[in-house]
């Protein structure tokens, strides 16, 4: 929504329209916007500024640490999931390029035809990625730690399910590029987080973060400097845990069920997911801010 969507909405008072972007805010925005109704002009403003345009904190400066590290290691742990059952259903993991990329190339090379599965596998996720950045507050990284749903990461949860009803009826490729383009998405939003990207699907790029932190560390303590914030060095060992941990279970769900359902074991993954679009945001939506009049009155 806009600055002057909201303005509008402050001027009007709690019209129906009003309601309506209530339910699409977080807890605090709400009350904030309470008090943009409730004020002058001048307070409706500076207030309606502040519903569309607060500042970003940074991951070491997060009250939320232990929600942000809990909701990392659930998306870790989907994803994890995920990849470890496609690896037992359709032979390859659908979540990340590299290895696919090398693979595609390893492929073309010796005219197999296999590399088309692969191709279509590297594309879907870039879609997927696209899709994430085109549809603004509908793959909003911040909308689980903000008590909003997330339009974004239920469709992703959809597109699971319709993978694996792809692969029940014998269309493997199609599964891949199904579960591909989901798991891009869900890379998207988790990387869209303001405070520091997640990137639910793959744990590289936050290992080098990692990586480098801890050795900027050392020549710190060396120098008798004080070290940097190990935060993302703690995300990190939580996504890396939670994947481990993801394909531990893949594991185990497929050699005890995998004969009797295969590819439908991919909706236990995209139940977690859709439970991270709904419900999980409502569990750890942050407390809304009593309005200043309400607090004089109390």
């Amino acid at each position: 929504h806009s600055l002057a969507c909201v303005h509008q909405h402050a001027l009007v008072g709690m019209s129906s329209d009003s309601r309506a972007l209530q339910r699409v805010l977080s807890p605090v925005d709400r009350a904030t916007l309470a008090r943009v109704s409730a004020g002058g002009q001048e307070g409706r403003m500076s207030d309606a500024k502040a519903v569309v345009a607060k500042p970003k904190v940074p991951l070491d400066k997060r009250p939320d640490f232990g929600k942000i590290l809990g909701v990392a290691g659930l998306y870790t742990t989907i994803a994890g999931l995920l990849n470890g059952i496609a690896v037992y259903e359709v032979g390859t993991p659908v979540g990340y390029t590299s290895g696919p990329c090398v693979n595609a190339g390893r492929f073309l090379a010796a005219g197999d035809p296999v590399a088309r599965n692969i191709l279509g596998i590297c594309t879907m996720f870039y879609v997927g990625g696209i899709f994430a950045g085109i549809t603004g507050d509908a793959c909003d990284g911040d909308a689980v730690f903000e008590g909003r749903m997330s339009p974004g990461m239920l469709f992703s949860s959809f597109l699971l399910a319709l993978g694996a009803y792809a692969k029940r009826q014998n269309r493997p490729w199609l599964a891949c590029q199904l579960w591909s383009l989901s798991q891009g998405i869900l890379n998207g939003i988790s990387s869209r987080f303001s405070a520091a990207p997640i990137r639910a699907t793959h744990t590289a790029g936050g290992q080098t973060d990692a990586a480098m932190t801890l050795g900027n560390a050392w020549i710190a303590l060396t120098q008798g400097k004080p070290t940097p914030p190990m935060r993302k060095v703690i995300l990190n060992i939580v996504c890396c845990f939670g994947m481990i941990f993801g394909g531990f279970g893949a594991h185990k769900i497929h050699a005890k069920w995998g004969k009797q359902y295969g590819a439908w074991l991919t909706l236990i993954p995209a139940a977690m997911q859709a439970f991270a679009a709904t419900a999980l945001p409502a569990i750890i939506a942050p407390a809304a801010e009593e309005p200043e009049d309400e607090k004089k009155t109390a």
